[in-house]
């Protein structure tokens, strides 16, 4: 490890250099922090600080700590810090000659440096700390890190001070670095490395100049990651015992407007301070907000307790981050390398989720005990210890409901073709489902047109997908719900939305719903719709009769034949099937039919070659159906989906409506009464 402050005289003399440099050493050299063995000051140690060093002096000390890098086989930590000259698209100059005013040949080109040193063989990594004006001119160019010595085999990261072109004050990034290292950082790993969560950091704290970052993995074998420090606050919530990264963080938060809490960093330091004389006489509300972050502790508290118990044998990272994204977290806690801890995503549960009522307030917590339960228990038993603690927290009803609704927990991705009553779609709603359970949800908005409809879904399944890999599950089936107009022209399955290049239903299950339970058609009211779409469940269950009810040529001559035929038929009394379109109006006929009934069979390519062997297909098919049509059509000929192929289930498609569609279509109804959106968080009370 080298730190090298490089001082100028006269008017160009930065002050504090000295003692940023001494400071930001010590905390590199300490043991519990930047753990880089001190080698004392001058040009063989670990600090090189003085004015007009010159360029080979420094030279030769940065050179000589290369060769203890090797020796120890471990990364070089480099530090400049002083004045720098170039930048603004040439390369960075480290003035060492004491003058701002001598040319480049006595200065050090900082890039050239980097790059030579990161390419040296046995060095295992360079972190360069650049704190001067124009840092970020520092940079190593491609070829260097690439082509060099080492032909992109290094490991390099680049933490500067300040924009090619612009200047760095007061020697900021230093000191509030060094304050950060010697501090900690609240929600970070045990380790700190150049990366965004320390930029974004540095940048809180800094003002005038935009610190930044740079990191190049070239590695064949990717080794351990260059670390800059162990993590102060990791240390801090280790002695805390009780208290996990949210829940130190949120702590610090919480204490700051009150006096004399500087020194609490544990739950027996929070709970000797609020038993203290005279708190029972405050009345700020700071002091509330600390005590109902206390009571939520002893949630976060037993909720661990029971878990461990019940399932502490068997946990595992992958199933920490199946139950989290089964529980509805944020992606970027999901995804959160290392893994979150047990107690870390308990307590972002608790202590970062939304309330709207009492019971209402752990709801996150419920749903990730659910998630575990379903994952590691056994099917259909919930374990002892979790019915006492659900019993105990007032959790019974809503552990046992979300346990049923992640039931046979297959994901599907239901996207919504959303008109808004208009001609055209406006948005793609999309949700993401395990079982019956919506666990995330995302809008697309798309213009009018067809070429941007396709572009929206894709991005809802790839949105998807960004869930489900970080839960090591795949995406098999697709729910595509559409207004009318829609289904008059190709069908979902057909649409072009993977890349804008490949058919929907080749890769994946896809049934089509329609929408009219969700926004249902001017002048029927919605309870309507959903009561018809009950009714059909009901029907389908209790009739013996196998197959829809096929409506001749005559029944579809005119709408208002077709609507005598309607009249006489209760509402959601069977599926409807056509073995050939009608002639004109189709359009009314096909909303009459939807309103009648949301479930519905027509030919694919608006008539079939045999009328007769379709029904026979359908009928004999009835009980697998829609599966039976899926498989139909990724399986039909080739560019010609059920073509020349009489009776072929691929002739056919349907909107289809099941138990599922009704569960999902009811659970939007009732969520429209309070919208996740409109809830307040805690903290913000």
């Amino acid at each position: 490890m080298l730190v090298v402050g490089a001082q100028c005289s006269g008017a160009e003399e930065l002050p504090g250099l000295e003692g940023a440099a001494r400071r930001l050493h010590r905390a590199l050299v300490d043991p519990d922090l930047g753990a880089c063995l001190d080698r004392g000051e001058g040009e063989t140690g670990s600090l090189l600080v003085g004015t007009a060093l010159g360029k080979e002096a420094v030279g030769k000390a940065i050179t000589a700590a290369a060769d203890r890098a090797k020796e120890d086989r471990g990364p070089l930590v480099l530090a400049l810090l002083g004045h720098g000259t170039g930048g603004c698209g040439g390369p960075l100059y480290f003035v060492t000659s004491g003058s701002t005013q001598d040319g480049a040949i006595h200065q050090l080109d900082v890039a050239s440096t980097i790059g030579a040193v990161a390419n040296e063989p046995g060095v295992d990594g360079v972190i360069a700390i650049v704190d001067t004006c124009h840092a970020a001119a520092a940079l190593v160019n491609p070829q260097s890190a690439t082509a060099g010595l080492q032909q992109g085999s290094l490991h390099l990261s680049v933490l500067f001070a300040a924009s090619a072109h612009l200047p760095a004050w007061d020697m900021n990034l230093s000191v509030q670095l060094a304050e950060l290292l010697e501090n900690g950082v609240a929600n970070a790993g045990e380790l700190l490395a150049v990366d965004a969560q320390l930029i974004k950091e540095l940048r809180s704290r800094i003002r005038g100049q935009e610190p930044g970052g740079f990191v190049f993995d070239g590695a064949p074998v990717s080794g351990e990651s260059l670390w800059l420090a162990r993590n102060a606050q990791a240390a801090v919530r280790r002695s805390a015992g009780s208290l996990g990264a949210v829940a130190c963080d949120r702590l610090r938060k919480l204490l700051r407007p009150l006096e004399g809490t500087e020194g609490i960093h544990s739950r027996e330091q929070l709970a000797d301070w609020l038993g203290g004389p005279g708190q029972e006489h405050l009345g700020h509300p700071a002091l509330q907000r600390v005590l109902e972050f206390d009571r939520d502790l002893d949630i976060c508290t037993y909720a661990v307790a029971v878990l461990e118990e019940t399932f502490g044998g068997a946990l595992t990272d992958d199933l920490l981050r199946k139950a989290a994204a089964r529980a509805g977290f944020p992606l970027e806690v999901v995804v959160r390398v290392p893994c979150p801890s047990l107690r870390d995503l308990v307590e972002h549960a608790v202590l970062d989720q939304s309330a709207v009522t009492a019971a209402g307030q752990h709801r996150t917590l419920v749903h990730f005990v659910a998630a575990l339960a379903h994952l590691i228990g056994p099917p259909g038993v919930l374990p002892q210890q979790l019915a006492v603690w659900a019993a105990k927290s007032g959790a019974t009803i809503a552990l046992n409901s979300r346990l049923k609704e992640l039931g046979g927990a297959t994901p599907c991705l239901v996207l919504v073709a959303a008109d808004d009553g208009s001609e055209d779609v406006v948005r793609v709603e999309a949700s993401l489902l395990y079982g019956s359970a919506v666990v995330h949800t995302a809008e697309f908005p798309c213009e009018p047109g067809s070429g941007t409809l396709v572009s929206a879904l894709d991005k809802a399944r790839l949105w998807a997908l960004s869930w489900l890999g970080t839960a090591g599950e795949r995406l098999v089936q697709v729910d595509v719900s559409v207004p009318t107009f829609l289904l008059l022209d190709s069908p979902p399955e057909e649409w072009r939305v993977i890349r804008g290049k490949r058919m929907l239903g080749v890769d994946y299950d896809v049934t089509t719903r329609w929408s009219g339970l969700l926004t249902p058609p001017s002048g029927v009211p919605l309870d309507d719709m959903l009561h018809t779409g009950s009714q059909l469940l009901s029907s389908l269950k209790t009739k013996a009769q196998t197959g829809p009810s096929w409506l001749g040529s005559g029944d579809l001559s005119s709408i208002e034949a077709l609507q005598v035929v309607l009249d006489r038929r209760r509402m959601g009394d069977c599926v409807w099937g056509m073995s050939t379109l009608p002639e004109k109006d189709f359009d009314l006929m096909l909303e009459e039919l939807l309103i009648h009934t949301p479930a519905l069979i027509w030919p694919r390519r608006g008539s079939v070659p045999d009328t007769q062997a379709l029904q026979d297909a359908v009928a004999e098919h009835w009980e697998s159906l829609p599966d039976k049509l899926v498989r139909a059509f990724q399986e039909r000929p080739e560019n010609s989906p059920g073509e020349g192929v009489p009776g072929h289930l691929a002739d056919i498609r349907t909107t289809w409506h099941d138990v599922h569609w009704q569960d999902f279509c009811q659970r939007r109804a009732g969520r429209a009464v309070v919208a996740p959106q409109d809830v307040t968080p805690k903290e913000q009370a």
